[in-house]
């Protein structure tokens, strides 16, 4: 396993996969409903920003993880406390998705299904496609990625008997601290996340080419979601905030000459795939972490305990869907800065004083 490679298109369409993830059916900074959609470039330039934070790391130790870059910077012992941290980080991210699945298909399609019977299969398939690895998760998600964009692009067409530009208005009718509390909040959930890929990267083929290929997933990924929330909006109106998941509530309003109507499979579609991934994306950097961390010959014998884990830590993390909203309002922006911004800020301070080689890579 490693000896997989990806290329960076393939690594731009996991970060395009990542990013979208759970956010498409459960945005964060729904207090600034009507200005969402803006407010979503002004979050997509702090997380490229805290992108290239991360990126310079890699740019300063090449082919090195996350985990072993924490090893070089801090030592063996504080290093080891860094990147437990950071596993910590990986499955409260993938749990959180796991969960938002489960309240998703239990009001709206499965609402009598037990949770584990919704929870177990899931399971099974995220522990089966990381014990392929990294190369098949990748190819897989190519097309999965060019279906969902294919979709979201069709909603334009499908809402213009519905869309009320007037309900986009007011515009900018916000405080600066709400404009940039909700900014904060979407920039670390989900920009703020694809410090993940600091796992990942020394698997790309093309290193120099890492930079680019990030920054291009994460520019198309804040697009797509703020063209899905501008039809949100349009089509929602106010009411729209009053929703959980208002992407899924706009599609059941669809209605062409009744004959396509209810077509709230689309953002289903789109949340099980791309949140697929991202879950499976969380399983695997968590392998590939904890066997770094603990110096294990092999990943593949940690996917099944891993996915059991995240499994009954779901439940345990974000036990109702009014505690995971709470914590996205007033605890994710914290504990997502710490992890996105600071950690990496530190660990690249830290590099620069101890100084050492490094190869520059163009980007």
């Amino acid at each position: 396993m490693d000896k997989e490679r990806i290329s960076p298109r393939q690594l731009t369409f996991l970060v395009i996969s990542f990013t979208i993830g759970s956010w498409i059916v459960l945005p964060s900074g729904i207090e600034a409903w009507q200005n969402l959609w803006l407010i979503m470039f002004l979050s997509l330039g702090q997380g490229l920003g805290f992108a290239y934070l991360a990126l310079l790391l890699f740019r300063r130790h090449p082919g090195k993880t996350l985990f072993e870059i924490h090893e070089i910077v801090y030592g063996p012992l504080f290093g080891k406390l860094f990147s437990l941290l950071f596993l910590w980080f990986f499955l409260q991210t993938g749990a959180g998705a796991l969960a938002v699945f489960v309240t998703l298909l239990k009001t709206t399609v499965f609402t009598t299904t037990p949770d584990l019977a919704l929870l177990i299969p899931w399971v099974i398939i995220v522990v089966y496609g990381c014990r392929r690895g990294i190369e098949v998760i990748a190819r897989s998600n190519e097309p999965l990625v060019l279906a969902t964009i294919g979709l979201i692009i069709a909603s334009v067409f499908l809402v213009l008997n519905i869309f009320e530009r007037e309900n986009l208005l007011p515009l900018f009718n916000l405080p600066l601290s709400a404009v940039l509390w909700n900014s904060l909040g979407i920039a670390v959930f989900p920009f703020g996340q694809n410090v993940l890929f600091l796992m990942l990267l020394p698997k790309v083929n093309q290193p120099q080419k890492v930079m680019g290929a990030v920054f291009r997933g994460m520019v198309l990924a804040g697009l797509l979601l703020s063209l899905l929330q501008f039809l949100a909006v349009g089509v929602l109106g106010k009411v729209g905030e009053l929703f959980v998941f208002p992407t899924y509530e706009f599609y059941r309003m669809i209605n062409i000459g009744e004959v396509l109507t209810r077509l709230e499979l689309i953002p289903l579609l789109n949340f099980l795939t791309m949140g697929f991934i991202k879950i499976m994306l969380c399983v695997y950097t968590m392998a590939v972490g904890t066997a770094q961390l603990f110096n294990l010959r092999a990943v593949q014998p940690l996917f099944f305990p891993l996915g059991i884990l995240i499994l009954l830590l779901t439940r345990q993390i974000y036990p109702s869907i009014s505690l995971h909203l709470q914590y996205i309002k007033d605890v994710q922006p914290y504990f997502g800065l710490f992890f996105c911004l600071l950690l990496p800020l530190l660990t690249l301070g830290m590099s620069f004083l101890r100084g050492g080689p490094q190869r520059e890579m163009a980007s």
